[in-house]
């Protein structure tokens, strides 16, 4: 039975949200089959991650439960970086046909 929002309780609003949430979830899982960039794969997961704690949050709330906000679990993939990047995750971006960018120390001082 369809309502109208000014007359749904919170804890319809929250089973309408939860159920948007729901579908962007599906859309995320199915996105992380559909793509070959790792970079967009691991973008999905943490959204996925993200979006399933909220949805835990709102039945929560649906359910007359406590609602806590609970740090995200560790990434079960093992994908996402820890470490720091390495000296070529920085390398600056040159174009050839440009002189390379000087050192600072190179520069003269001002006058």
């Amino acid at each position: 039975m369809q309502h109208n929002e000014e007359q749904m309780t919170p804890q319809q609003h929250a089973q309408h949200i939860e159920q948007m949430l729901q579908a962007a979830r599906q859309e995320c899982k199915a996105d992380m089959q559909r793509v070959t960039d790792p970079n967009a794969q691991m973008l999905f997961e943490l959204v996925d991650r993200i979006v399933t704690e909220a949805i835990t949050a709102l039945v929560d709330y649906q359910n007359g439960r406590s609602v806590s906000f609970r740090p995200l679990p560790p990434p079960q993939s093992g994908q996402y970086r820890t470490e720091p990047p390495d000296r070529t995750d920085m390398a600056i971006d040159v174009d050839e046909a440009e002189p390379p960018p000087r050192i600072s120390s190179e520069i003269p001082p001002r006058a």
